[in-house]
């Protein structure tokens, strides 16, 4: 791919279930105890994650590790069990070694409005120099 073609959108469907919630994600916490029955902020960063992975791994060779290194979020509107979110991850150039920052965003589909956005920072880096760095 090259600068000069349009942009492209990765699209997914995600349906929230009960496993998604605040109450769910970390039980006997005070998180578990005091938070709605909501999509928990980290597990929709999780999602909107995967479908930037969706998006950029099939272009990455194999020898090549992606690690999310940073990124900022905001959760804008809640989402319950049983409602969908549509994530758009919108693709300009082709990935390439280093880094590179991907904005995917969450819609709820039952109510039009946006759930959430993710600028993920991901770096594409070489994977045996990688675990020779982390010891392995």
């Amino acid at each position: 791919m090259t600068n000069t073609q349009p942009v492209q959108v990765h699209a997914c469907t995600r349906t929230i279930t009960a496993a998604h919630t605040v109450p769910r994600i970390l039980p006997g916490t005070l998180l578990a105890r005091r938070g709605e029955p909501v999509l928990a902020t980290g597990t929709m960063i999780a999602m909107l994650e995967d479908a930037t992975w969706e998006l950029l791994a099939p272009d990455v060779p194999d020898e090549f590790a992606m690690l999310g290194c940073g990124g900022a979020y905001e959760h804008t509107a809640p989402t319950l069990p049983g409602q969908a979110v549509r994530i758009e991850v919108e693709r300009g150039p082709a990935p390439d070694v280093g880094r590179q920052t991907w904005t995917a965003r969450a819609f709820n589909v039952d109510t039009g409005r946006q759930a959430g956005v993710l600028h993920h920072q991901v770096a594409t880096v070489d994977r045996e120099r990688f675990y020779r760095r982390m010891g392995r």
